[in-house]
């Protein structure tokens, strides 16, 4: 009966060893998953922060660097060679805002107002649209940013004129558009809205794919353009929109942004 009872207990023992074993291997296991996980975590946030913090950068750098916004086309994604490399890549994307007809003074500037109903005609939107804008309740002169416009026209109006308007404000010297930038339906609204021939504005473009306009003289020197028109338009611009896009592991972060080159800090900023 003593051995039985000793191997009954050298038995229990064994599960016990067994049970103990088990439970120590299975917290074992839980702990390195959960280690395996929290690394993944933290590999992934600094990945995020670090897309995120490039892409800030990639702004001031087109901000600063004249050489970039020369070397990146308007509206199209470029890579960035010098930060980009392995598993790290930036692009930017950049629009002119002055090369775009400003639209906030609508309401008290008659100009703008003939300027912009050409292109709304031009571009089939409805001139309800421009009553909307213009009536004695609209507030469009205190819109900060051209999505403000939605409350005037509808998601297909708005996008059928979103890239050719702004609202964005300069200081100082009179608006004018940069011949160099404007896309063709800004210059056809503006020589349309002016009273003038809507074919100066192919003569510009013409010109400006072979050779773009270095000053106000070649403006107005240009064969067949209308001294009213050139009155408008200017070759230099210090506000843009500039999109950057980071991608650093597999984590890709975008920022938007309004620059203007004289201001030390942006005048609108959104992580998308």
């Amino acid at each position: 009966m003593k051995n039985h009872g000793g191997f009954g207990n050298r038995g229990v023992a064994l599960l016990l060893v067994l049970l103990v074993t088990a439970l120590l291997v299975a917290l074992i296991f839980e702990f390195a998953y959960g280690t395996r996980v929290s690394l993944h975590a933290a590999v992934n946030f600094r990945d995020g922060q670090r897309a995120y913090f490039l892409a800030r950068s990639g702004i001031y750098v087109f901000a600063k660097s004249k050489d970039l916004r020369d070397a990146i086309p308007q509206g199209e994604w470029s890579v960035v060679p010098i930060v980009s490399s392995g598993d790290t890549e930036l692009r930017l994307r950049w629009v002119d805002e002055l090369g775009k007809i400003y639209a906030a003074d609508v309401k008290t500037n008659k100009v703008t107002y003939n300027i912009v109903q050409a292109l709304f005609e031009n571009r089939s939107v409805d001139l309800a649209v421009l009553d909307r804008m213009t009536d004695a309740a609209s507030t469009i002169s205190k819109v900060g940013l051209l999505s403000g416009l939605h409350q005037y026209m509808s998601d297909e109006e708005y996008d059928k004129v979103k890239d050719f308007l702004t609202v964005t404000q300069t200081q100082g010297t009179t608006r004018k558009i940069n011949i160099n930038t404007a896309p063709i339906e800004v210059l056809q609204s503006l020589c349309k809205g002016l009273g003038k021939d809507d074919s100066v504005a192919g003569l510009i473009i013409s010109r400006r794919e072979s050779t773009p306009y270095a000053s106000t003289s070649d403006i107005v020197n240009m064969p067949g353009m209308d001294p009213l028109v050139a009155s408008y338009l200017d070759v230099t611009s210090n506000i843009y929109k500039v999109y950057a896009s980071a991608t650093v592991g597999g984590y890709t972060k975008q920022v938007e942004a309004i620059i203007d080159l004289t201001k030390s800090s942006p005048l609108y900023w959104r992580e998308l």
